[in-house]
């Protein structure tokens, strides 16, 4: 279904950071992104950037922490 990878970000400019889309999606003239910790992309552009706020802010974000914290607990405990 996805992919998975590690990537380094590198400096662009005086203040910003690139990161590199993989070469194996698809993607269009220009990203949409939200983010906050964590970042939401689309790398082909269709979906609005309030879309994708309002998305991670709705579904994501509460819904990651809790389960980050249940899996590390569980983690612990083996």
């Amino acid at each position: 279904m996805g992919i998975k990878d590690k990537r380094a970000n590198i400096k662009h400019g005086r203040y910003s950071k690139a990161l590199v889309l993989p070469a194996s999606i698809e993607k269009g003239q220009h990203s949409t992104f939200a983010a906050n910790r964590l970042m939401l992309v689309d790398p082909r552009g269709k979906i609005s950037e309030q879309d994708l706020l309002e998305f991670l802010e709705t579904y994501v974000e509460p819904n990651f922490w809790p389960w980050l914290k249940e899996k590390e607990a569980s983690t612990k405990n083996e």
